[in-house]
């Protein structure tokens, strides 16, 4: 069985491995780690056992390793480190829980979505950057004192983090401890507060300004984001066959054959999916791009070069925001000036709570906080009041 040696290059999302070339005269002098076995066990898993940061003590041990299975093969009796004996590695923990995540990946609907697994290695990356720099091994050596300093870790990263961030990562981590029977994370998690930030509707000169920066390839995409208020994680899973051609509306609706569901805890279907109506000039053009491509029912509207969903929406919004000298753009603006200009506009709280797909009517009043109180009926009420008398 071969053990090789990988080397991490780069950190968060830039995070890569590379393998290390151990032939003769080709040892690079430069090289920095942390560095990592890996080798296949009887199951088909490849675990990943840090080994440190340098590279000497990291050759050692991938020989080691190299021997311990040699000597395995060939039947000849080996003894084991004592203080591994019934531990559990902290990369071996973290790799097979996301295996078991992947194995019920979007199953029944019920299982973490692509999105989230990625956003959940993201993160725990951040971990295991802390633990091979701490010369952390196991699991058991995880404790309250490593937990806070992980937390400085985080909070004096060099990507600077915001405080959501760090909880968000801290989360994460939390509840992959969680699984490992470990609880004391739980309270530290509890005390990272961050103050939300409630996003903002887009202004009408910024949209104005965004949309004569935008091609008709782009216009078509952020017209149905802003016309639908949909998710970014929805409108890369819509298909042509989720319009209605006649009635204009489009159906959002979860597809396992995607592994792609709705974000929500509900298992009701009818606090799932949704229709919502779209202007029919936006449902025409649609229709006609499909004629034009010669695309399916179930292909995706907005593919990527590959036929899969594009996740690289938010990155071409920014790239236009800068071009046209808009400040701040997110694709979720687009989806509270949608809710924001139903409710200027009259259409009921609930109505919008469903169009949004919100589960609970609380957190559609949350989104429309201060709405009220800002239009001219609210306004004109204020200053006719007989308690105007005081003001």
């Amino acid at each position: 069985m071969a053990v090789t040696l990988y080397r991490q290059v780069g950190k968060g999302k830039a995070r890569r491995y590379q393998k290390v070339n151990l032939g003769r005269g080709r040892r690079p002098a430069d090289l920095t780690g942390p560095y990592f076995l890996r080798h296949s066990l009887a199951d088909g898993t490849r675990p990943w056992e840090a080994v440190g940061d340098d590279l000497d003590s990291a050759i050692d041990a991938q020989k080691h390793k190299q021997a311990y299975f040699e000597a395995l093969d060939a039947n000849v009796p080996v003894i084991q480190d004592q203080d591994e004996t019934g531990r559990t590695k902290i990369t071996n923990g973290v790799y097979q829980w996301f295996a078991e995540l992947q194995l019920f990946q979007g199953k029944d609907q019920q299982g973490k979505s692509e999105k989230t697994l990625r956003a959940y290695n993201y993160r725990l990356g951040f971990f295991l950057d802390f633990t091979a720099q701490q010369n952390l091994r196991f699991l058991d050596q995880i404790d309250r004192n490593q937990l806070l300093q992980y937390v400085k870790f985080l909070r004096e990263h060099d990507s600077d983090l915001d405080d959501r961030t760090v909880h968000n990562i801290f989360e994460t981590l939390n509840t992959f401890l969680r699984t490992q029977d470990i609880l004391i994370a739980g309270k530290i998690l509890a005390e990272l507060d961050y103050a939300e930030k409630p996003p903002k509707p887009y202004t009408k000169q910024e949209l104005r300004d965004m949309f004569a920066a935008m091609d008709d390839e782009e216009k078509l995409l952020y017209g149905l984001f802003l016309n639908s208020g949909v998710r970014d994680a929805e409108m890369q899973n819509t298909e042509y066959a989720d319009f209605n051609w006649e009635k204009c509306t489009l159906h959002v609706q979860p597809k396992a054959w995607r592994k792609f569901r709705l974000k929500g805890k509900s298992k009701k279907k009818s606090a799932k999916d949704r229709f919502i109506p779209i202007p029919a000039k936006l449902i025409l053009k649609i229709k006609d791009r499909m004629r034009e491509r010669n695309a399916q029912p179930h292909d995706l509207v907005f593919a990527n070069g590959q036929g899969k969903p594009d996740g690289h929406f938010l990155r071409k919004l920014k790239t236009i925001s800068e071009k046209a000298g808009v400040g701040g753009a997110e694709l979720h603006r687009f989806r509270k000036t949608y809710a924001d200009t139903l409710h200027e506009e009259g259409v009921s709280v609930n109505t919008i709570r469903m169009r949004l797909g919100h589960e609970s009517l609380d957190v559609t009043l949350a989104y429309l906080k201060g709405k009220d109180a800002e239009s001219e009926e609210a306004q004109e009420h204020a200053n006719s009041s007989s308690l105007a008398l005081y003001a």
